[in-house]
């Protein structure tokens, strides 16, 4: 009458079905870009023009809309016939903001190596990310990778030279790790 054949393809499809609704349930909402997504430690790299000058940078970004940055620049010496450089430091603080589709703008106050300093704004957009589940503020996108292009020439160097970053997330230093700091 029966053969033990005949219950596998029913038994396959009842199978299938219970874990394809557990990996459907499973699986994160579409996710939004928010301040949140730009959060931690990043390493900056600043190309000013066609490589007139280049910037090193740490930057911090909180998660909740504020940054810090700090590095080095490594520029020429104004009027030099020789072709001589200078590396100064340079740093940021400032505001972004975040759309849904990783898009924003980050604007800031640089201080110069000489001290002084200028006012800059930058248009973004995250260029990689991961999808992460941060606590109660559930799935969400975290930028591994956001590129930037200054909205107004070098408030550092002169000549209207164009500026653009790449900002890439660093590990965090602690995952739980014994002795990590």
């Amino acid at each position: 009458m029966f053969h033990k054949n005949s219950w596998c393809v029913p038994a396959a499809l009842i199978l299938s079905s219970v874990l394809g609704a557990s990996v459907a349930q499973a699986a994160p909402p579409t996710a939004c870009y928010t301040l949140a997504s730009l959060q931690g430690s990043y390493a900056v790299i600043v190309n000013y023009g066609a490589n007139v000058a280049l910037g090193m940078q740490a930057e911090y970004l909180d998660g909740t809309g504020n940054l810090t940055r700090t590095g080095v620049l490594n520029q020429p010496v104004a009027g030099s016939a020789t072709g001589a450089r200078t590396v100064g430091t340079v740093s940021a603080t400032g505001t972004y903001t975040v759309n849904c589709d990783g898009t924003g703008t980050i604007t800031r106050i640089v201080t110069r190596p000489d001290g002084s300093t200028a006012s800059a704004v930058d248009d973004f957009m995250a260029t990689g990310a991961t999808l992460t589940l941060l606590g109660a503020k559930g799935w969400q996108f975290l930028a591994t990778t956001i590129v930037d292009a200054q909205q107004d020439p070098s408030v550092i160097l002169p000549g209207g030279v164009f500026v653009t970053r790449i900002h890439t997330r660093l590990p965090d230093r602690d995952q739980g790790i014994p002795g990590a700091r």
